[in-house]
C-alpha cells in the first residue's frame, strides 16, 4: 500500500506539474518571454522520471521515513533554549546580550559542520547530522527570534534586516534539516548561509547607539563561563556557556 500511494503521489506531481506548464506557457505567450515556459520544462522533465520505474518508487518510499524525521519541528520543550519562544526579550540590554551569544553559538555550529565535513564520509554519513539543526534551532533561532524585534522596538534599528537576518537563519535550519535526512548532504551551504547569519550580526550591532551596544555587550561579559550550562540563568549565559563547555543539546539523537 505504501508503494501504491508513492506511485499515487508522484503521479499527481506530475500531473500538476504539466498543468503549470500549461498555464505558464499561456501567460509566457501573453507576455512574450520564453523564459517561464523552459523554467516549467525543466521542472516537468525532471519530476516525469519519478513515476516512470518501480525501482524509483521504491526508493521514494524507503526514503519518507527519514524526511519525515528530519523535516520534524523539535518541539520547544525539546530544545535547551526555546522554552519561552512566546515571551519577547523586551530589555534592550538583554535582547543585545541574547544576539552576541546567538553570534558565538553560530562560529560553534560552522566548526562542527567543519568537522563533520572531513570526519563524517559518503554514503553512510556515521555522524549525528541532526546535532546541527538543533543547535541552530535552539542556541541561534529561538533566542533571535525573541530577541532582534527589540532592536527595533527600543533603539528604531531598521526591521527590514532583523527580518533578513531571521529569514536567513531559517534557510540555514532548512539546509540542516536536509542534511540530516542524508537524502543529499551539503557541508558547504550552512557556512555559506552562517556567513549571511554574522555579517548581518554584526551590521545590526554598528547600527545600535554606541553607549546601548556597550550596555549589552556588559551583560553578556558578566557571564560567568565557569558555571554548569544546565543551571538555571539567563539566555544569554546558559548559551554562551554551552558553547564555551561543549554542551551536547537537546533534542537530538542519543
Amino acid at each position: 500500500s505504501a508503494l501504491m500511494s508513492a506511485h499515487t503521489i508522484t503521479a499527481s506531481c506530475v500531473s500538476l506539474t504539466a498543468t503549470h506548464r500549461s498555464r505558464a506557457r499561456t501567460i509566457a505567450r501573453a507576455n512574450g518571454d520564453e523564459r517561464v515556459v523552459t523554467s516549467v520544462r525543466l521542472t516537468r522533465r525532471d519530476a516525469t522520471p519519478i513515476a516512470r520505474t518501480h525501482e524509483h518508487s521504491r526508493r521514494a518510499v524507503l526514503a519518507l521515513p527519514a524526511l519525515v524525521s528530519a523535516l520534524a519541528i523539535v518541539p520547544a520543550s525539546d530544545a535547551m533554549f526555546n522554552s519561552d519562544l512566546d515571551k519577547p526579550i523586551e530589555d534592550g540590554p538583554r535582547a543585545i546580550a541574547v544576539a552576541l551569544a546567538a553570534q558565538a553559538a553560530l562560529q560553534d555550529i560552522v566548526a562542527q559542520n567543519n568537522l563533520f565535513a572531513t570526519t563524517c564520509e559518503a554514503p553512510v554519513f556515521a555522524c549525528d547530522l541532526s546535532q546541527l539543526n538543533v543547535k541552530t534551532s535552539s542556541r541561534v533561532s529561538g533566542p533571535l527570534r525573541r530577541s532582534l524585534p527589540t532592536f527595533s522596538e527600543v533603539y528604531g534599528v531598521d526591521p527590514y534586516a532583523s527580518g533578513d537576518i531571521l529569514q536567513n537563519v531559517s534557510t540555514l535550519e532548512a539546509i540542516f534539516k536536509s542534511n540530516n535526512a542524508r537524502v543529499k548532504v551539503d557541508f558547504k551551504g550552512g557556512p555559506e548561509m552562517i556567513g549571511l547569519i554574522d555579517r548581518g550580526l554584526t551590521d545590526l550591532f554598528n547600527d545600535l547607539p554606541p553607549d546601548a551596544f556597550a550596555a549589552g555587550k556588559a551583560v553578556f561579559d558578566a557571564c560567568d563561563l565557569t558555571v554548569d550550562a544546565t543551571a538555571e540563568a539567563e539566555l544569554e549565559c546558559r548559551i554562551i556557556r554551552a558553547v564555551a563547555q561543549n554542551k551536547r543539546p537537546s533534542g537530538g539523537q542519543s
